[in-house]
């Protein structure tokens, strides 16, 4: 199981854990064709093919369960969009 494989598996835990990582969430998103945008107070994950923007905060290396939901919903959206 690769890198990507395992955080995605995490992505979609049930109940969400809280020990995403922020090195976790870019991995698996860059992978999907989104880009980061590390200008301003936060981080964002950019997807420009649909134009979502998604401020990531950091706080500590973990990143926050609502901000695992936005990205999942991307996420969602992504994986449709390439089948």
């Amino acid at each position: 199981m690769s890198k990507i494989d395992k955080a995605m598996k995490k992505f979609y835990n049930k109940p969400i854990p809280n020990d995403i990582t922020f090195d976790e969430v870019v991995s698996v998103m860059t992978h999907f064709g989104c880009i980061l945008d590390s200008g301003g107070n936060h981080p964002k994950i950019v997807y420009p093919k649909l134009g979502y923007v998604i401020p990531v905060p950091k706080h500590g290396k973990c990143v926050g369960e609502v901000y695992i939901k936005q990205l999942k919903d991307l996420l969602d959206m992504i994986r449709e969009e390439l089948t």
